[in-house]
C-alpha cells in the first residue's frame, strides 16, 4: 500500500492507495483526487519526482504545494 503524505498549510494529510503494481505520479494523485495545481512538488525515496515518474505499491510519497517567495 503507497502512502502518500499532503503538506497543505499548516495540515498534514496522510492518505493510505492500494496499488496493484506501479503507476505514475499522475495517475496517483488522481486516485485520491488531489488537483495537479496544488503541487508545487512531490518527493520519494529522498527524491524529487515528476508527474511522469513511477511511484511502486509500497513507496511513501510526500506532496508538497507551490512555494512563493522573493
Amino acid at each position: 500500500m503507497a502512502k502518500v503524505i499532503i503538506f497543505q498549510g499548516n495540515e498534514l494529510i496522510e492518505e493510505y492507495v492500494e496499488l496493484d503494481s506501479p503507476v505514475t505520479l499522475r495517475e496517483l494523485i488522481a486516485k485520491i483526487g488531489l488537483p495537479r495545481e496544488s503541487i508545487g512538488f512531490a518527493i520519494c525515496k529522498s527524491n524529487f519526482i515528476a508527474f511522469d515518474d513511477l511511484v511502486d505499491v509500497d513507496d511513501e510519497v510526500r506532496i508538497f504545494p507551490p512555494l512563493g517567495g522573493g
